[in-house]
């Protein structure tokens, strides 16, 4: 799969909160842009050859624009240091079109929905997505401080009662009680949520032996390795060739397969982006992305060849 460059510009540029920035993104004609659905985002093509992937918060009735929040992150991977030092109201901006696997089930009886700092940027859309559908549901938005909580006060007009806001101003014994919220919870419930490591995982923890609580997440950075686990030499079957290749510990699928002259998308390479997604026609795949969920995971149907490896001795991958 080869994505399609849309060619923006930046059409406003907003403070939403405490360094976070909004950019509304629209074509230079005015065109219509590819339709998407709550949980999409899209990649957006930096200078220095970086690109990043965003989560779209704008209204996705409203074909003529995209918007993204950006939280500058001074410890992070250049990116947003990129995009708030450099983006302006005027500024062409190359983007592909949205992709999703953060989609909102529309068919649950009954929704919270979880969202830590910018993580409220997927999350608010679902909000809105669900309001429009008259379906049950509640927003905790966990941030620091108000100033650091991006379109709270927009989700407060448009939600009402149907949102809470959580600050903890550093303090643990303010922070939202995952378990106790589960707890209270006395139907079928899905949760969706994004946000920290530290958030997924405290929500993880609490859902473990609660049957009826669901959860689907969407993560900031790759999932965590475990620091116990060795990595092993395996073989990658092509079905085209029947070429057999082998993968060293310290080298992943993808890089191979480009050696072999394999033309692979990559737009991440952690994992998160779901672009260089392969079939797996044979074999048992030791998945390390967080794209998939733990059902497709369990399918092993595909992988992404970026950063999964091999529970088998050889994977024979759809090439």
């Amino acid at each position: 799969m080869t994505s399609q460059n849309i060619t923006t510009r930046v059409t406003a540029v907003e403070q939403v909160a405490q360094n976070v920035h909004a950019y509304t993104l629209s074509c230079e004609d005015n065109s219509t842009l590819p339709e998407f659905s709550a949980g999409a985002h899209i990649d957006l093509l930096l200078g220095n050859d970086l690109i990043r992937q965003y989560s779209l918060c704008s209204d996705p009735a409203k074909r003529h624009e995209y918007k993204v929040a950006i939280l500058l992150e001074a410890a992070g991977r250049g990116g947003s240091a990129w995009i708030h030092k450099n983006l302006q109201e005027g500024s062409e901006l190359t983007i592909h079109a949205p992709r999703n696997h953060f989609e909102l089930d529309e068919n649950e009886d009954n929704y919270l929905l979880i969202a830590g700092g910018i993580g409220i940027t997927p999350i608010m859309l679902m909000a809105a997505r669900l309001q429009q559908l008259n379906k049950p549901f509640i927003l905790h938005y966990l941030s620091r401080t108000p100033e650091q909580a991006a379109f709270a006060e927009q989700l407060t007009a448009q939600l009402g009662d149907s949102v809470q806001c959580h600050y903890s101003y550093g303090e643990s014994d303010k922070r939202l009680n995952i378990e106790a919220l589960f707890n209270e919870q006395t139907q079928n419930t899905a949760v969706y949520t994004c946000g920290s490591e530290r958030l997924l995982q405290s929500i993880l923890d609490a859902a473990e032996d609660k049957s009826h609580i669901k959860v689907v997440y969407e993560r900031f950075s790759a999932a965590p390795v475990d620091e116990s686990v060795v990595n092993k030499t395996f073989e990658v079957e092509l079905e085209s060739s029947g070429k057999i290749i082998e993968i060293q510990p310290e080298q992943s699928i993808l890089e191979v397969l480009r050696g072999e002259g394999h033309q692979i998308e990559t737009m991440c390479e952690e994992g998160l982006c779901g672009s260089c997604e392969v079939g797996l026609l044979e074999g048992e795949a030791d998945h390390r992305d967080s794209v998939l969920t733990d059902e497709e995971q369990a399918e092993q149907s595909v992988l992404m060849v970026c950063c999964s490896r091999a529970n088998s001795a050889r994977l024979k991958l759809a090439l």
